[in-house]
Protein backbone atom coordinates (compact mmCIF):
# COMPACT_ATOMS: atom_id res chain seq x y z
CA UNK A 1 0.00 0.00 0.00
CA UNK A 2 3.19 2.28 0.46
CA UNK A 3 4.44 1.69 -2.70
CA UNK A 4 0.85 2.47 -4.14
CA UNK A 5 1.03 5.74 -1.47
CA UNK A 6 4.34 6.93 -3.17
CA UNK A 7 3.84 6.08 -6.76
CA UNK A 8 0.02 8.61 -6.84
CA UNK A 9 2.29 11.50 -4.48
CA UNK A 10 2.22 15.02 -5.65
CA UNK A 11 5.97 14.83 -6.19
CA UNK A 12 5.97 12.33 -8.69
CA UNK A 13 3.15 13.58 -11.34
CA UNK A 14 4.96 17.20 -10.75
CA UNK A 15 8.26 15.54 -11.30
CA UNK A 16 6.63 13.18 -14.45
CA UNK A 17 4.58 17.01 -15.35
CA UNK A 18 8.00 18.48 -15.72
CA UNK A 19 10.09 16.33 -17.85
CA UNK A 20 7.07 15.31 -19.62
CA UNK A 21 7.21 19.00 -21.07
CA UNK A 22 11.10 19.42 -21.48
CA UNK A 23 10.98 16.06 -23.64
CA UNK A 24 7.90 17.39 -25.87
CA UNK A 25 9.82 20.78 -26.17
CA UNK A 26 13.19 18.56 -27.28
CA UNK A 27 11.45 16.53 -29.40
CA UNK A 28 8.56 18.63 -30.94
CA UNK A 29 10.52 21.90 -31.08
CA UNK A 30 11.59 22.01 -34.72
CA UNK A 31 7.66 21.73 -35.40
CA UNK A 32 6.34 23.99 -32.43
CA UNK A 33 8.90 26.60 -32.82
CA UNK A 34 8.52 28.26 -36.34
CA UNK A 35 12.17 29.69 -35.82
CA UNK A 36 15.62 28.16 -35.90
CA UNK A 37 18.07 28.41 -33.41
CA UNK A 38 21.45 28.31 -35.63
CA UNK A 39 19.99 31.32 -37.60
CA UNK A 40 19.80 34.89 -37.08
CA UNK A 41 16.63 37.08 -38.12
CA UNK A 42 16.31 40.99 -38.05
CA UNK A 43 14.53 40.94 -35.48
CA UNK A 44 17.26 41.86 -32.59
CA UNK A 45 16.13 42.25 -29.10
CA UNK A 46 12.43 41.65 -30.07
CA UNK A 47 10.69 41.37 -26.75
CA UNK A 48 8.58 38.38 -26.35
CA UNK A 49 5.32 38.48 -28.55
CA UNK A 50 3.46 36.60 -31.32
CA UNK A 51 6.28 36.50 -33.43
CA UNK A 52 9.12 35.08 -31.22
CA UNK A 53 7.17 33.74 -27.92
CA UNK A 54 10.27 33.99 -25.48
CA UNK A 55 11.63 37.32 -28.02
CA UNK A 56 15.54 37.22 -29.51
CA UNK A 57 18.72 37.55 -28.49
CA UNK A 58 21.65 40.36 -29.40
CA UNK A 59 22.01 38.52 -32.79
CA UNK A 60 18.46 38.28 -33.61
CA UNK A 61 18.16 34.36 -32.93
CA UNK A 62 15.05 33.33 -31.56
CA UNK A 63 14.84 32.47 -27.92
CA UNK A 64 12.37 29.86 -27.80
CA UNK A 65 14.13 27.65 -30.64
CA UNK A 66 17.76 27.78 -28.50
CA UNK A 67 15.84 26.44 -25.86
CA UNK A 68 14.45 23.87 -27.73
CA UNK A 69 17.66 22.94 -29.01
CA UNK A 70 19.15 23.39 -25.77
CA UNK A 71 16.86 20.88 -24.03
CA UNK A 72 17.54 18.47 -26.57
CA UNK A 73 21.40 18.87 -25.65
CA UNK A 74 20.73 18.83 -22.00
CA UNK A 75 18.71 15.57 -21.70
CA UNK A 76 21.29 13.84 -24.50
CA UNK A 77 24.14 14.80 -21.76
CA UNK A 78 22.04 13.82 -18.46
CA UNK A 79 21.19 10.63 -19.71
CA UNK A 80 24.26 9.99 -21.18
CA UNK A 81 26.14 10.55 -18.29
CA UNK A 82 23.28 9.01 -15.80
CA UNK A 83 24.13 5.20 -17.87
CA UNK A 84 27.48 5.67 -18.27
CA UNK A 85 28.30 6.60 -14.62
CA UNK A 86 25.61 4.27 -12.91
CA UNK A 87 25.87 1.34 -15.17
CA UNK A 88 30.01 1.72 -14.34
CA UNK A 89 29.47 2.13 -10.76
CA UNK A 90 26.92 -0.36 -10.48
CA UNK A 91 28.65 -2.89 -12.03
CA UNK A 92 32.28 -1.89 -10.69
CA UNK A 93 30.59 -1.51 -7.42
CA UNK A 94 28.44 -4.44 -7.18
CA UNK A 95 31.80 -7.02 -7.59
CA UNK A 96 34.22 -5.54 -5.41
CA UNK A 97 31.06 -5.72 -2.34
CA UNK A 98 29.94 -9.74 -3.29
CA UNK A 99 33.63 -10.68 -3.77
CA UNK A 100 34.93 -8.89 -0.63
CA UNK A 101 38.97 -9.14 0.09
CA UNK A 102 41.60 -7.45 -1.77
CA UNK A 103 39.12 -6.51 -4.57
CA UNK A 104 37.15 -4.75 -2.35
CA UNK A 105 39.99 -2.63 -1.24
CA UNK A 106 41.13 -2.01 -4.22
CA UNK A 107 37.87 -0.40 -5.66
CA UNK A 108 37.22 1.29 -2.24
CA UNK A 109 40.94 2.92 -2.76
CA UNK A 110 40.09 4.07 -6.16
CA UNK A 111 36.42 4.89 -5.33
CA UNK A 112 38.26 7.47 -2.88
CA UNK A 113 40.83 8.91 -4.87
CA UNK A 114 38.69 9.90 -7.39
CA UNK A 115 35.64 11.43 -4.78
CA UNK A 116 38.49 13.77 -3.81
CA UNK A 117 39.16 14.61 -6.91
CA UNK A 118 36.19 16.47 -8.98
CA UNK A 119 34.81 15.18 -11.91
CA UNK A 120 34.02 19.36 -13.23
CA UNK A 121 37.33 19.79 -12.97
CA UNK A 122 38.60 16.90 -15.52
CA UNK A 123 35.82 18.08 -17.36
CA UNK A 124 37.22 21.79 -17.48
CA UNK A 125 40.08 20.21 -18.28
CA UNK A 126 38.72 18.24 -21.70
CA UNK A 127 37.17 21.31 -23.00
CA UNK A 128 40.05 23.69 -22.30
CA UNK A 129 43.11 21.03 -24.40
CA UNK A 130 40.11 20.18 -26.89
CA UNK A 131 40.09 22.39 -29.78
CA UNK A 132 35.78 21.64 -30.32
CA UNK A 133 34.90 19.44 -27.31
CA UNK A 134 31.62 17.25 -28.85
CA UNK A 135 28.73 15.49 -27.25
CA UNK A 136 30.67 12.35 -26.12
CA UNK A 137 33.78 13.85 -25.17
CA UNK A 138 31.67 15.77 -22.48
CA UNK A 139 30.11 12.44 -21.65
CA UNK A 140 32.74 10.07 -20.93
CA UNK A 141 34.84 13.06 -18.93
CA UNK A 142 31.55 13.57 -16.54
CA UNK A 143 31.57 9.61 -16.40
CA UNK A 144 35.02 9.00 -15.83
CA UNK A 145 35.30 10.38 -12.37
CA UNK A 146 30.95 10.33 -11.51
CA UNK A 147 31.10 6.72 -11.27
CA UNK A 148 32.56 6.24 -7.76
CA UNK A 149 29.72 7.43 -5.73
CA UNK A 150 27.60 5.21 -7.28
CA UNK A 151 30.46 2.24 -7.08
CA UNK A 152 30.00 2.61 -3.44
CA UNK A 153 26.50 2.56 -2.92
CA UNK A 154 26.56 -0.27 -4.92
CA UNK A 155 29.60 -1.87 -3.37
CA UNK A 156 27.72 -1.69 0.06
CA UNK A 157 24.57 -2.91 -1.10
CA UNK A 158 26.40 -5.94 -2.39
CA UNK A 159 28.11 -6.45 0.63
CA UNK A 160 24.81 -6.88 2.44
CA UNK A 161 23.51 -9.13 0.14
CA UNK A 162 25.85 -11.54 0.00
CA UNK A 163 25.19 -12.80 3.32
CA UNK A 164 21.26 -13.06 2.58
CA UNK A 165 20.19 -16.51 2.69
CA UNK A 166 18.65 -17.31 -0.47
CA UNK A 167 22.32 -15.90 -1.66
CA UNK A 168 24.13 -18.42 0.17
CA UNK A 169 21.63 -20.87 -0.25
CA UNK A 170 21.99 -20.59 -4.21
CA UNK A 171 25.70 -21.07 -3.65
CA UNK A 172 25.88 -23.95 -1.70
CA UNK A 173 23.45 -25.62 -4.52
CA UNK A 174 26.18 -24.65 -6.96
CA UNK A 175 25.08 -22.04 -8.57
CA UNK A 176 27.97 -19.77 -10.01
CA UNK A 177 29.30 -16.79 -9.16
CA UNK A 178 27.99 -15.00 -12.60
CA UNK A 179 24.51 -16.68 -12.11
CA UNK A 180 24.43 -15.14 -8.38
CA UNK A 181 25.44 -11.72 -8.86
CA UNK A 182 22.63 -11.53 -12.01
CA UNK A 183 20.04 -13.51 -10.64
CA UNK A 184 19.98 -12.32 -7.24
CA UNK A 185 22.46 -9.79 -6.23
CA UNK A 186 21.55 -7.59 -9.08
CA UNK A 187 17.75 -7.33 -8.46
CA UNK A 188 18.80 -5.88 -4.72
CA UNK A 189 20.58 -3.17 -6.37
CA UNK A 190 18.10 -2.22 -8.72
CA UNK A 191 15.64 0.18 -6.94
CA UNK A 192 18.75 2.09 -5.09
CA UNK A 193 20.57 2.28 -8.46
CA UNK A 194 17.60 3.68 -10.42
CA UNK A 195 17.06 6.63 -7.81
CA UNK A 196 21.01 7.42 -8.22
CA UNK A 197 20.28 7.47 -11.98
CA UNK A 198 17.42 10.08 -11.52
CA UNK A 199 19.90 12.18 -9.45
CA UNK A 200 22.51 11.63 -12.08
CA UNK A 201 20.67 13.04 -14.76
CA UNK A 202 20.41 16.43 -12.83
CA UNK A 203 23.74 15.95 -12.25
CA UNK A 204 24.49 15.85 -16.10
CA UNK A 205 22.62 18.70 -16.49
CA UNK A 206 24.21 21.12 -14.00
CA UNK A 207 27.76 19.86 -15.59
CA UNK A 208 27.28 20.71 -18.56
CA UNK A 209 25.21 24.02 -18.28
CA UNK A 210 28.35 24.84 -16.07
CA UNK A 211 30.75 23.95 -18.52
CA UNK A 212 28.99 25.73 -21.20
CA UNK A 213 28.12 28.84 -19.36
CA UNK A 214 32.60 28.84 -18.90
CA UNK A 215 32.04 28.97 -22.89
CA UNK A 216 34.10 25.10 -22.39
CA UNK A 217 30.79 22.98 -23.70
CA UNK A 218 29.78 21.58 -26.70
CA UNK A 219 30.72 24.36 -29.44
CA UNK A 220 28.32 23.15 -32.30
CA UNK A 221 24.69 23.32 -30.98
CA UNK A 222 23.06 25.92 -28.62
CA UNK A 223 23.07 25.35 -24.72
CA UNK A 224 20.92 26.81 -21.71
CA UNK A 225 24.78 27.35 -20.25
CA UNK A 226 25.75 29.47 -22.91
CA UNK A 227 22.34 30.91 -22.72
CA UNK A 228 22.94 31.84 -19.39
CA UNK A 229 26.06 33.44 -20.01
CA UNK A 230 25.15 35.46 -23.13
CA UNK A 231 21.92 36.43 -20.67
CA UNK A 232 23.84 37.86 -18.36
CA UNK A 233 25.23 40.55 -20.03
CA UNK A 234 21.65 41.48 -21.83
CA UNK A 235 19.90 41.27 -18.18
CA UNK A 236 18.99 44.83 -18.61
CA UNK A 237 18.31 45.11 -22.23
CA UNK A 238 16.64 41.58 -22.86
CA UNK A 239 16.50 39.89 -19.39
CA UNK A 240 13.79 37.44 -21.12
CA UNK A 241 17.09 35.41 -22.42
CA UNK A 242 18.30 34.91 -18.92
CA UNK A 243 15.04 34.14 -17.49
CA UNK A 244 14.03 31.45 -20.22
CA UNK A 245 17.34 29.31 -19.78
CA UNK A 246 17.19 30.02 -16.18
CA UNK A 247 13.79 28.95 -16.17
CA UNK A 248 14.19 25.94 -18.21
CA UNK A 249 17.14 24.78 -16.35
CA UNK A 250 15.02 24.93 -13.40
CA UNK A 251 12.01 23.10 -14.77
CA UNK A 252 14.30 20.23 -15.67
CA UNK A 253 16.54 19.96 -12.55
CA UNK A 254 13.12 20.21 -10.24
CA UNK A 255 11.48 17.64 -12.76
CA UNK A 256 14.19 15.09 -12.15
CA UNK A 257 14.99 15.82 -8.46
CA UNK A 258 11.03 15.22 -7.69
CA UNK A 259 10.57 12.29 -9.61
CA UNK A 260 14.00 11.00 -7.88
CA UNK A 261 12.43 11.62 -4.24
CA UNK A 262 9.01 9.45 -5.71
CA UNK A 263 10.98 6.39 -6.82
CA UNK A 264 12.90 6.57 -3.71
CA UNK A 265 9.62 6.76 -1.53
CA UNK A 266 8.15 4.05 -3.29
CA UNK A 267 11.16 1.72 -3.27
CA UNK A 268 11.76 2.23 0.39
CA UNK A 269 9.03 1.60 3.60
CA UNK A 270 11.43 3.27 5.73
CA UNK A 271 11.80 6.49 3.93
CA UNK A 272 8.12 6.51 3.62
CA UNK A 273 7.32 6.10 7.30
CA UNK A 274 9.81 8.91 8.18
CA UNK A 275 8.44 11.06 5.80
Amino acid sequence: MRHVVALRSVELRAGLAGLAAIVALAALGPWLVPWSADRATLDILASPGAAHWLGTDDEGVDVAAKIAAGARLALLVGVGYAVLSVAAGTGIGMVAGYFGGRVDAVVRWLCDALLCFPGLLLALLVGFVADRPGLGTLVIALAATGWAGHARLARALADSARRREFVVAARCLGASHARVLWVHVLPELAGPMLVQGTLAVATGVLAEASLSFLGLGPQAVASWGAMLEQGTALVLQAPWVLGAAGGALLVLVAAVNLLGDALRDALDPRSAQGG
